[in-house]
């Protein structure tokens, strides 16, 4: 009973970018996050009700984070973006990814750092707006990359630790599997499997999760 208590609301999330100059033009002037604060170091962005925040680093790390939107948003959203930067087939059919499991739709984009970003509606969650389209609509950051090369192992470690569920939902396989609820979900994957709907490698990288429990996962 204490795991349902708990929702997985992301408060904030913490990333690595080689670039904080091009980073604050993709999420300022792209997606039009209002920027929280800023320096040569980090720079920190309002999603919502989760603060997405990127701290300078060497490399070319990359990541997949979600946003939830509004549910009746679903096809403005799609517009909006499909009008600044390419959406990235979910399938060889389709543009966009439809999960009846989860009673959910997405679809996928690159940021500057060639992070997979998703916008994804979940249907049972009670967003929605009478409003036009606006970026009023990310209600919140949803789904966190893991990358591991023992996902059951991590799994179990992540969920034992911090009293995190199974998602109900699944899937629970040997090299993908997923922790949390609707609100926010842990996404952990085999090391080199694809992000989906990309043949990008899942490749570990630092990342720092924060829940509105008071949970801060550093990874």
């Amino acid at each position: 009973a204490t795991f349902i208590q708990q929702s997985m609301n992301i408060t904030e999330i913490i990333l690595k970018t080689n670039s904080i100059h091009r980073t604050k033009l993709f999420y300022s002037k792209t997606l039009d996050l209002p920027i929280v604060t800023e320096s040569a170091e980090a720079i920190s962005f309002n999603a919502g009700k989760t603060i997405l925040r990127f701290e300078v680093s060497e490399g070319k790390p990359y990541y997949h984070i979600a946003f939830n939107i509004t549910n009746n948003k679903f096809s403005e959203s799609f517009e909006w973006i499909d009008r600044k930067l390419d959406i990235i087939p979910a399938s060889e059919t389709l543009p966009i990814a439809i999960y009846n499991n989860w009673n959910a739709q997405s679809f996928y984009f690159y940021d500057n750092n060639h992070n997979i970003l998703e916008f994804i509606v979940r249907f049972d969650l009670p967003y929605y707006s009478a409003e036009p389209f606006s970026i009023k609509d990310i209600v919140e950051i949803s789904e966190a990359g893991i990358v591991t090369d023992n996902v059951a192992e991590t799994a179990k470690g992540l969920s034992e630790k911090y009293k995190i569920p199974n998602f109900k939902r699944g899937p629970n396989l040997l090299d993908l599997s997923v922790l949390g609820d609707d609100y926010g979900l842990l996404v952990i994957s085999q090391i080199n499997r694809s992000w989906v709907p990309t043949h990008k490698p899942a490749l570990p990288f630092p990342i720092t999760i924060k829940t509105e429990a008071g949970i801060e996962i550093v990874l």
